[in-house]
Formats: structure tokens, C-alpha cells, sequence
């Protein structure tokens, strides 16, 4: 168990500090998604629509192509400076080093959407009303469900040579119920008058973020030897 953390947090460790020379995973999803939240902004007037019309869609749509683009990023610098081959011809576990670009991929999102949500605050003008917790608890779900699928996935794509149209391809068809739910919780914590309904959605969330949490766990070791 100890050399299964010391694993985990060798490629972590590995992640960060290759972000932190190239700065390229996280400058991606920063910059495509405050692109996005401004396009929604000139598309759509926050003083002229409600938030609860706006904001789910802006958001998660942000964080969901901004955070493609940044996982592509993330697996093509693997392959680009071997660190795919040297994981390949390690005896490290598997699962280990899937866990640890699990915890590094949720880093880098949670830090680009950390930066494009302060933004959103400002441009569509959100206060401690619609910043709940139960607003960062979605924000944390979805994020977790999206990144357990896209480490995976990131990896599949730079296989083929279509890898920046493989990416989207493979991932949207498997994350619909992801973004439904978590745009559906968002809508209903934006909108006045309660939180009925929330909980349906936050327990489809869960489901979804165990279920392909330990299948990335069990399966990311096939996807790296194919």
C-alpha cells in the first residue's frame, strides 16, 4: 500500500511540475474558457435574461471544452516527452498512476475554473445568494466525473491520428448525463424559491463520479498498454 502512494504521488508530483515549467494545460483552460463566458456575454445580456437562463449553460459549457482542450493538451505533452513510454516500461500499479493524473487533472481544472468563475461573478453579477455551497458541491461533482472519464479518454485519443476531433467525439456522447445533471442542479440553485428537485440531480452526479472513478482505476492500465 505504501508504494501505491509513493506511485500516486510520484505522478502528481511529475504533473506539477511540468505544468509549472511549460504553463500550457492550465493557460489553456483559463484562456478558452474565459473566451467562452465572453461570448455568452455579448450573445446574451445578463441585464435583459434571467441568471438561471444564462448561467448553468455558460458555465459548464466553459468548463467543458476549455477542460477537453486542457486534458488533450496534458496527454499529448506525455507523449511528446516520453513520459507515456516510461510508464509503459515501469512496474509502477496501474491504477496508481491513474490516480494520481486523476488528482493532478483535478487540480489544473479546479484552478482554471476557479479563474473563469470569478470572472462569471463579476459579468453576470452573482453574489453569497447564488454562491451557495450547494452550488460548489455540483461544481466539485461534475468536475470529479469529468476529469475520471477524460484522463482516460485523453490517453485513447492519442492514439489515433484524428487526436484533437477523437477527444470530443469519444467524450461528449459519455458525459451527457454528467452535463444534464450538473447543468439541471446549477438551473435550480440559480433559480429563486428553493431547491426542489436538487437532490435527484446531486445523486445522479454521485453515481456518475463513482462509477467511472473506479472503472478509470480498473481499466487506465489497457488503455496505456493498447
Amino acid at each position: 500500500m505504501r508504494v501505491f502512494w509513493e506511485v500516486t504521488g510520484a505522478v502528481f508530483r511529475r504533473d506539477l511540475s511540468a505544468e509549472w515549467r511549460q504553463k500550457d494545460v492550465l493557460t489553456t483552460v483559463i484562456m478558452f474558457g474565459l473566451l467562452t463566458v465572453v461570448t455568452f456575454v455579448f450573445a446574451f445580456d445578463p441585464a435583459r435574461h434571467a441568471r438561471e437562463d444564462v448561467v448553468p449553460g455558460c458555465l459548464w459549457t466553459a468548463y467543458l471544452f476549455a477542460g477537453m482542450l486542457g486534458l488533450g493538451r496534458s496527454a499529448a505533452r506525455d507523449s511528446q516527452d516520453g513520459g507515456t513510454i516510461g510508464l509503459l516500461l515501469s512496474p509502477a500499479d496501474r491504477g496508481a498512476v491513474y490516480l494520481g493524473k486523476f488528482l493532478s487533472h483535478s487540480l489544473f481544472m479546479a484552478a482554471g475554473e476557479a479563474v473563469v468563475l470569478i470572472f462569471s461573478v463579476v459579468w453576470f453579477d452573482l453574489d453569497q445568494r447564488h454562491l451557495t455551497p450547494w452550488f460548489f458541491l455540483v461544481l466539485l461533482l461534475g468536475t470529479l466525473g469529468f476529469v475520471a472519464v477524460g484522463t482516460v479518454f485523453a490517453v485513447v485519443s492519442q492514439k489515433s491520428r484524428l487526436r484533437e476531433v477523437m477527444l470530443p467525439v469519444l467524450l461528449l456522447p459519455i458525459l451527457a448525463p454528467m452535463v444534464m445533471a450538473a447543468v439541471e442542479a446549477t438551473t435550480i440553485i440559480l433559480t429563486p424559491g428553493g431547491n426542489e428537485g436538487l437532490s435527484a440531480w446531486l445523486r445522479l452526479l454521485s453515481g456518475f463520479d463513482f462509477i467511472f472513478v473506479i472503472a478509470g482505476f480498473l481499466l487506465y492500465g489497457f488503455v496505456l498498454e493498447e
